[in-house]
């Protein structure tokens, strides 16, 4: 069959759509999931002073949660794709690798940054991944953005600088330090997904990854604490033998882990990295909405005129996508 020039444009750009309406699914979940995983990672925390004795176990909170995620999440890739088992090779390999690595070290930043900072704040930090995207493909990819683009990254990043600023907890503080070095290398996995996600199946690229990550977090905790002590079968049992901490860690296996990336990895490919990246932007949106409705917590003027901008900024670079002069790089 043949296309004309203008029935292919309009193809890709409903691919398009659909891509970024499964990305802001995805951030819908990954916002809610800074409340989740907050509160996940101290009951861990508190469960493992009591069982080692020690009240300095605390700490190992986070990386300990992510450790009992990951697998979890691997096992419910195999169980649910099988074929993601299949036709492995060197590419898949590398690329595992190299998501892996910046996928593990983006979340025990992100985590042990919200130890220590709000979940707005650590949203916000996290979504500055719409500046270092862009800066990142300019400099590594060699990608050309467009103008407009950039005018769009400017709007969206001061709207959620002053969604998220504008609260109490806006301050910077080590938390926030993290946070930042998290949306850094967030920027990279960003990135490594836009090039390998054009090249391999979907499920096997993610799983090549989690089981990465998976070892990563498995290699941190006796690095963390010295010892392996966390491993034995009375500390797990009794660290995780809470009904909350079962119900949190489910709902953020199954979906903020699971299907979000499994989201992000099938339709980042078919959108630009910093398309992309705009539309994360959108998570504290929802990170501060379901605060609003768990715990009551508003936001002031200044907040919801952020919230504006970068609502502004996400249509801006939509409606204005085809007229840049300079495109970046969509999949066919």
């Amino acid at each position: 069959m043949t296309h004309t020039p203008n029935g292919l444009e309009t193809q890709t750009a409903q691919r398009e759509r659909r891509a970024i309406l499964a990305l802001l699914a995805a951030c819908a979940v990954w916002g809610m999931s800074f409340n989740w995983n907050k509160e996940a990672q101290a009951l861990l925390g508190d469960r493992l002073v009591e069982a080692l004795g020690d009240r300095g176990a605390g700490r190992l909170g986070p990386a300990a949660f992510l450790v009992v995620r990951f697998p979890a999440a691997v096992i419910l890739c195999v169980m649910l794709f099988p074929k993601s088992l299949r036709g492995w090779s060197r590419r898949t390999i590398r690329a595992g690798l190299m998501g892996g690595v910046l996928l593990s070290c983006g979340m025990l930043l992100q985590h042990y940054g919200l130890a220590y900072t709000g979940e707005s704040l650590s949203s916000f930090l996290t979504s500055l991944t719409v500046l270092f995207t862009p800066i990142l493909a300019t400099v590594v990819l060699r990608h050309r953005i467009s103008p407009t683009l950039w005018g769009a990254v400017a709007c969206a990043t001061a709207g959620i600088a002053m969604m998220s600023v504008s609260r109490e907890e806006g301050r910077f503080d080590w938390g926030a330090v993290l946070g930042l070095l998290c949306a850094v290398v967030f920027s990279g996995h960003i990135l490594v997904v836009d090039h390998f996600g054009k090249q391999e199946e979907p499920w096997r690229f993610m799983l090549a990854q989690f089981i990465v990550a998976m070892a990563v977090f498995i290699l941190f905790v006796p690095f963390l604490s010295g010892d392996v002590k966390l491993y034995s079968s009375t500390v797990l049992w009794h660290g995780l033998a809470e009904a909350r901490l079962l119900l949190l860690l489910a709902v953020t296996v199954v979906f903020a882990t699971f299907v979000t990336f499994g989201l992000m990895i099938r339709y980042q490919p078919v959108t630009s990295p910093t398309r992309a990246a705009l539309t994360y932007l959108t998570e504290p949106l929802f990170a501060t909405g379901y605060a609003w409705i768990v715990s009551g917590r508003g936001i002031g003027g200044v907040a919801m005129a952020g919230a504006g901008l970068i609502l502004l900024g996400n249509a801006v670079a939509e409606v204005f996508r085809r007229r840049a002069t300079e495109r970046e790089p969509v999949a066919e």
